[in-house]
């Protein structure tokens, strides 16, 4: 099963680390992720976003190692935060989570998640 990326040529370039499009073999197995909170495996919640950033990429690699795939099997992947990350920290741990291959991405500021100490929920569809 081959998941194709592209930025098509007629619309302008992606502004970050991501692809336009995303297109998912007619019979593969969708894997939906629910939104991953910035704990660790024990459960414990950082108390900074850059911390709860890199632990949500973990539980998703986790879980996607659960389901025997990996992060190339991501094609969409939404971030929700609720202030302000360091975007040099953001951008190496993205770019060490698709390994030069973004799926399709949104990232959105929003005011609040599910408990006030949760700063970042991350998202991820896969296919198998």
């Amino acid at each position: 099963m081959k998941i194709i990326k592209s930025n098509p040529n007629n619309v302008a370039p992606p502004i970050g680390q991501y692809h336009h499009v995303t297109v998912v073999p007619r019979n593969a197995e969708l894997i939906v992720i629910s939104g991953q909170i910035g704990n660790d495996k024990d459960g414990i919640l950082p108390a900074d976003i850059e911390s709860q950033f890199a632990n949500a990429l973990e539980n998703i690699k986790s879980i996607l190692k659960s389901e025997g795939i990996g992060a190339e099997n991501v094609f969409k992947i939404n971030f929700w935060f609720t202030e302000s990350i360091n975007r040099e920290f953001y951008l190496e741990k993205w770019s060490e989570f698709h390994k030069e291959s973004p799926p399709a991405t949104t990232l959105a500021y929003v005011q609040a998640l599910a408990r006030p100490e949760i700063k970042v929920e991350v998202e991820a569809w896969a296919a198998r």
